[in-house]
């Protein structure tokens, strides 16, 4: 490929795995919990998930096209397909309005079930597989070079995986959309969580419970 295909397949890359996904949500969690250390555990636990996904699905399209190489531009429509309902169902994901919750118990806590922990997440459904495979699709033909694109792409989907789920665990607070809500009617303006019960204001405390 051209360096503008690389470029371009760099990119798709990058802004898909931006996108809200569970690997993403599970880095965000962890950090909310650890702390930016998480990433020495979380990263490299998603970047090495992702790039198992990526080889079984390299090998899945570089199968197709070596079976069936007449099925290439229709093949490589469908994908494209796939990716915009991918991105759309992303951003439908219930947990971007919701939020993480801070108390929320981890899965795991040592490094070697967290890598396993994020390897269930992968596989547990065929997701990632097939948005992958959507991606290298748009890029394969039935002519490349097994030899150098397909581990050229898996090490360029690494290096997306790697950004992707460093940033989500720099910055969790960015795997949600969360608003602050308006202060409620009936509230007193001149304090804080104050009520008006009774003609009378009520100042109620809260406090945090741990899960």
């Amino acid at each position: 490929m051209t360096i503008e295909a690389w470029l371009a397949f760099a990119a798709t890359a990058s802004a898909l795995l931006l996108l809200p996904h569970p690997l993403a949500f599970s880095v965000a969690t962890y950090a909310r919990s650890w702390g930016r250390k998480s990433a020495f555990v979380t990263v490299p636990a998603a970047t090495f998930a992702i790039v198992l996904a990526a080889g079984l699905s390299a090998a899945a399209v570089a199968a197709l096209l070596a079976v069936m190489p007449a099925i290439d531009d229709a093949a490589s429509w469908l994908g494209l397909s796939f990716l915009m309902l991918y991105a759309l169902y992303a951003l439908q994901d219930p947990r971007l309005r919701q939020g993480i919750a801070d108390n929320d118990n981890l899965p795991e806590t040592r490094p070697l079930r967290v890598f396993g922990h994020f390897i269930r997440i992968t596989f547990r459904s065929g997701r990632y597989v097939f948005l992958l495979a959507a991606i290298l699709i748009q890029f394969a033909t039935p002519v490349v070079a097994m030899e150098t694109f397909y581990p050229a792409t898996i090490g360029l989907l690494a290096a997306a995986a790697f950004a992707s789920a460093l940033a989500f665990a720099l910055f969790p607070q960015f795997s949600t959309w969360k608003r602050r809500r308006r202060s409620q009617a009936g509230k007193a303006s001149h304090k804080p969580k104050t009520l008006y019960i009774a003609r009378r204001a009520v100042t109620a405390g809260y406090r945090r419970i741990a899960a």
